[in-house]
């Protein structure tokens, strides 16, 4: 199953996959831009205010009651990053026309909704309303304070700042509390006109509806667009470590948490990335894995202990929760169980289930629109297209000795600390 692709115009791409698999179809319109300090916010916080009203639906109330009146249909936000590429948006998830009681066209209606938000906004005196920015600023502003409440993901964002401190990556797509706070009515409106012009545009539909059907209608969505000069989606990628790195924080936690970064020398446009994935799952990202099974259950070295690639950018931090006695112990065994694979001491359950474990995980991509989408934007990203049950077949091929000569690219980067404060001890 994979997406029919139609330049709609330049830079502009619907993708489709055709699946009567799903009652529900979704679309979603993705901008994908270079990662940059100045427009991180700006792209986050667009898509936030698109969605508080359009100038025939010019509050939330309205645009909720005309979704009601498609059957419930829905319109969010998106926004993440792949490598240094920002990819940020709207999504829509919808029932099939063919269950409408009434034959309402509820993919056209929904389409003409987002269309509304993208290219005939709410407007003030020519410029985004100032009380629905001031408004969605306000909401990123405490969300970026929150962060730092989910110590886990604090903790691993924090490693990642570390270890590219001078690289697109270590910039975090919701911005900074300054520049969030310089954003205006006029500049978010201006910066909205310049994303419309530059930005590279993938639309996704997942669902039953006949492909020439949805390229008729998107291509009307967007035949205000021509002319486009999109700007390039490029990920810097370190294929080896410098001198290690060793950072600590303090705060109020009740478990330190210990985040150790590599650059694992193997990014996803290179041919063999399926031989890390499976690397990735024997050494930490898996139930059978080593991390898992020693670190964790065996010595009881942490609470928790996990391998978490970034397949564009070729980094890779284990990310463990431990208690403060254990950290030198910690640290320690998740190095061996590094040097072990790279030893080629793997155990048949270990990569039986590494192998078992990705297959299947590959295999219910197919059971979620979600999942579909992010492959596919992912894999375009790196140049490659091969589906998930392609990946699937892929990781059947591999190898221990595969395993352990990607374990031997990998190279220590940076250890991050985060440790309870002296007070909280």
């Amino acid at each position: 199953m994979k997406p029919i692709k139609f330049k709609i115009a330049d830079g502009i791409t619907l993708n489709v996959i055709s699946t009567r698999k799903f009652k529900t179809a979704q679309l979603a319109i993705n901008f994908l831009v270079p990662l940059r300090k100045e427009t991180a916010a700006k792209n986050t916080l667009l898509s936030a205010v698109l969605l508080r009203g359009t100038a025939k639906n010019p509050t939330i109330a309205d645009i909720s009651r005309k979704l009601q009146s498609l059957y419930a249909a829905s319109v969010a936000q998106t926004n993440y990053k792949r490598g240094e590429v920002q990819v940020f948006g709207l999504y829509s998830n919808f029932i099939d026309s063919k269950y409408s009681l009434d034959g309402c066209d509820i993919l056209g209606g929904t389409l003409d909704m987002m269309a509304e938000m993208l290219f005939d906004p709410y407007l003030v005196n020519g410029v985004f309303c100032e009380e629905y920015v001031e408004g969605e600023k306000s909401n990123l502003i405490d969300k970026i304070h929150s962060r730092i409440n989910n110590k886990n993901s604090y903790a691993l964002s924090r490693c990642h700042e570390e270890m590219c401190r001078d690289e697109a990556f270590g910039l975090d797509i919701l911005g900074s509390v300054e520049t969030v706070s310089e954003i205006t009515a006029e500049s978010l409106y201006e910066h909205h006109k310049q994303t419309l012009e530059t930005a590279r545009i993938d639309v996704f539909y997942v669902g039953a509806e006949a492909p020439e059907t949805i390229l008729a209608k998107v291509k009307n969505m967007f035949s205000g667009l021509s002319g486009r000069a999109t700007e390039s989606l490029v990920t810097e990628v370190k294929r080896s470590a410098g001198p290690i790195r060793e950072v600590v924080d303090y705060d109020t936690v009740e478990q330190t948490k210990l985040s150790i970064g590599f650059r694992t020398g193997t990014v996803l446009s290179d041919g063999d990335y399926y031989k890390f994935s499976v690397f990735s799952e024997v050494y930490g990202s898996g139930t059978t894995s080593k991390l898992f099974m020693n670190v964790r259950e065996k010595l009881s070295l942490c609470y928790y202990c996990q391998a978490i690639p970034e397949a564009h950018k070729g980094i890779m931090v284990v990310a463990s929760g431990i208690e403060a006695e254990k950290y030198d112990a910690a640290r320690e065994e998740i190095l061996h169980q590094l040097d072990e694979v790279k030893n080629g001491n793997i155990t048949d359950d270990e990569f039986n289930g590494a192998i078992e474990s990705l297959y299947g995980d590959y295999m219910r991509i197919y059971d979620s629109p979600d999942m579909l989408e992010a492959w596919y934007i992912g894999r375009s990203l790196a140049g490659r297209d091969e589906s998930p049950e392609d990946a699937a077949k892929m990781v059947k091929t591999v190898t221990r000795e595969d395993v352990s000569e990607i374990a031997k690219k990998l190279t220590l980067d940076t250890i991050y600390t985060l440790r309870p404060s002296e007070e909280d001890k």
